[in-house]
């Protein structure tokens, strides 16, 4: 059942918005969107991933996509931060956005082959890649409404490693360049192992993982209501 504060901001809305939403509000998705919000504080990304995807295909595709876009301008400044030069991604999803046009796959490819180490910006050219996989007509339904799940999972995963390492620099390129020799089979910095351990489990990390699981939620919740 929705919150006290849910349920007050859904009476505010006009009388029609407010008669179709709640007519939505079947048992089903009722259930779904206690599961979420649950997965969310128990940080179940496999789950919050799912349960995303189910979400996303009661939108539109133009709503399913704005939410996508929505969460990759929160990151951009960051981005743009650490790669001022990089001008396209802004333009890329600023068109995007405003004329709903299909993006060219090929320059987020292109861009995917250069390296973009800086905390968290891996992640967000992955998710920026999902994104113009989304919006592909080669692509079945199915096929993307999982890449626009996939680049709301990445776009929080560079958030979260921007937000830790992002003051730690020196423990991200030791993460980073950490690998598995076969030779000697061992990791070449084992120490670095339990500094990524240390950044997942740590207190801060989970905080905001569960917070922007739960902006993911409620701007779901605020596009279902804007369908009616």
């Amino acid at each position: 059942m929705f919150a006290t504060k849910q349920l007050k901001a859904i009476r505010q809305q006009p009388t029609a918005t407010k008669k179709w939403f709640l007519s939505m509000m079947t048992p089903a998705l009722t259930v779904d969107l206690q599961q979420f919000r649950a997965a969310a504080q128990q940080r179940d990304a496999e789950q919050c991933q799912y349960l995303l995807k189910k979400m996303l295909q009661m939108l539109s595709y133009y709503a399913a996509v704005a939410l996508v876009l929505e969460r990759l301008h929160g990151f951009l400044d960051i981005f743009e931060s650490y790669y001022p030069d990089e001008t396209w991604v802004r333009k890329l999803l600023i068109a995007t956005a405003s004329f709903g046009t299909t993006p060219d796959d090929s320059v987020v490819e292109i861009a995917m082959q250069q390296r973009f180490s800086a905390p968290g910006c891996g992640n967000y050219m992955k998710a920026l890649y999902d994104t113009t996989q989304a919006m592909q007509t080669k692509h079945t339904g199915e096929s993307r409404l999982g890449y626009m799940a996939s680049a709301v999972v990445n776009v929080i995963m560079a958030e979260l490693v921007e937000a830790w390492y992002g003051e730690q620099e020196n423990l991200w390129e030791r993460v980073r360049q950490n690998h598995y020799d076969p030779i000697t089979q061992q990791f070449t910095d084992p120490e670095a192992t339990q500094i990524a351990y240390t950044f997942w489990m740590d207190d801060s990390t989970a905080k905001l993982d569960t917070a922007c699981w739960l902006e993911v939620i409620a701007s779901v919740e605020k596009a279902l209501q804007r369908m009616g």
